[in-house]
């Protein structure tokens, strides 16, 4: 009985988000219905070919070395405690303002950001630093929690991204662009947080104690714990955007140079530094497992044709173009809730991206809204990864409190995901200015 390709290719997807919902890793979904779909339609010759070859072929490449080298830049900075001196510096700063300690757990998510690139490792750091502190000040318990569950996603944004690095391997776009492009948004998205926090207060003033008045003397010599970070920071930016580095050859300055920074400061012991090259190994194992599952669900997707006709119809509907992508902002809002973003973009790119290309969409800016969806993909409940983070970090919390906290910073999220539609420039100034480079 021949079976068309595309039904096989229906089949296979509806099989694959069945078997995410049922809690089956992505790296072996992706793999076995890659596989198995192959194998129906080519024959176990040129699949078991593809799966012996694809895998490795796909993977060994020296841009891939970025990933594993930004992952080691932020677990060296977590380790060696660096956002603690961010949060520390900003909280004198900015605590004079309605809301002070909260204002100031988001500017040091994004500051940590500059040295992290993970979401997780950011919410983290918050969570551990800044809610006992701002609850001891006297801070609503929903508001603390809030805020520092927001404002680490927002290294997802802030240069050096990890997502930016995959999303770019992902549909073949420049990395360094890609990069470059999340600092304006990053920055937009950390000042509506900052807003959202100063609304909240002034709507109810029993949430936050008055702002904490820090002399300017004390504020400046702040800025002296965080100055290596800062220019670390500055110089794999500035690389980048120069053309002085590749993405890898700053991801290489910004781990070495983070390494460097621990150990002159005696920030970093043995059992820190081998915990920090585990955790490196670690989830480098793990995205390297869905890269590779994913370019043989890939090789499925391409023998079936599926995500061009599925761009054939889409970009063939007589609508706006506007219509179609706020169904694809939906359904990642919705895939978002159920699994997490660095998967769905493995498992949805393949198939989406073809459509945003024959709509005439910037694949720049598009890739800085997929990464800010991840960003609230981190907080939409019920599995929202920073929401079981904190919760397990701080099990005397009730998950009720945690989600009521995030809300308003869903809300602001989204709301920030609208602005970046409406002035796609806020993604595409700098990275225009790079053209040439």
């Amino acid at each position: 009985m021949n079976i068309s390709p595309e039904l096989v290719g229906w089949i296979a997807v509806v099989t694959l988000f069945a078997m995410l919902g049922l809690g089956v890793p992505v790296a072996f979904t992706l793999t076995g219905i890659g596989f198995f779909g192959y194998l129906i339609l080519a024959g176990s010759g040129p699949s078991l070919g593809m799966v012996g070859l694809v895998p490795y072929a796909k993977t060994a490449l020296y841009a891939f070395t970025a990933v594993p080298l930004f992952i080691a830049m932020g677990n060296l900075a977590f380790y060696a405690g660096f956002g603690s001196d961010l949060y520390d510096a900003a909280r004198k700063w900015v605590g004079r303002f309605p809301g002070g300690l909260a204002q100031a757990t988001v500017v040091g998510g994004a500051a940590f950001g500059a040295a992290c690139g993970s979401g997780l490792a950011g919410c983290a750091m918050l969570t551990k630093i800044a809610v006992p502190e701002m609850i001891r000040h006297g801070y609503d318990k929903r508001l603390a929690i809030g805020c520092a569950g927001s404002a680490g996603p927002i290294a997802q944004m802030i240069p050096p991204s990890i997502m930016f690095v995959l999303y770019g391997i992902i549909t073949e776009q420049s990395v360094a662009k890609l990069l470059i492009a999340g600092i304006i948004p990053g920055i937009i998205c950390a000042i509506i947080y900052m807003i959202t926090i100063y609304i909240w207060v002034r709507i109810n003033p029993k949430i936050a104690p008055e702002p904490e008045r820090v002399p300017w003397k004390e504020a400046f010599i702040s800025v002296k714990k965080v100055w290596g970070v800062a220019i670390l920071a500055l110089i794999v930016m500035g690389g980048i955007y120069s053309g002085v580095f590749t993405p890898t050859e700053a991801a290489g300055v910004g781990a070495f140079g983070t390494l460097i920074l621990g150990l002159v400061a005696r920030r970093i012991a043995k059992k820190n530094l081998s915990e920090a090259f585990l955790d490196t190994a670690k989830s480098t194992s793990m995205l390297y497992l869905i890269l590779a599952g994913a370019y043989i669900f890939g090789y499925l997707l391409a023998i079936t044709k599926l995500p061009f006709q599925l761009a054939d119809f889409l970009s063939t509907l007589p609508v706006s173009r506007y219509v179609i992508l706020f169904l694809v902002m939906i359904f990642y809002i919705i895939i978002g809730c159920l699994i997490d973003m660095v998967p769905a973009m493995f498992v949805t790119l393949p198939m989406i991206f073809p459509t945003i290309m024959r709509l005439e969409f910037n694949p720049i800016w598009f890739g800085v809204l997929v990464v800010q969806l991840g960003e609230i993909s981190l907080l939409t409940p019920p599995f929202g990864l920073n929401l079981f983070l904190m919760k397990g970090l701080m099990p005397e919390v009730e998950m009720d409190d945690i989600i009521r906290g995030v809300f308003p910073f869903i809300i602001a999220a989204i709301f920030t995901l609208f602005v970046y539609i409406i002035f796609p420039q806020t993604s595409l100034f700098l990275p225009n200015l790079m053209m040439g480079k």
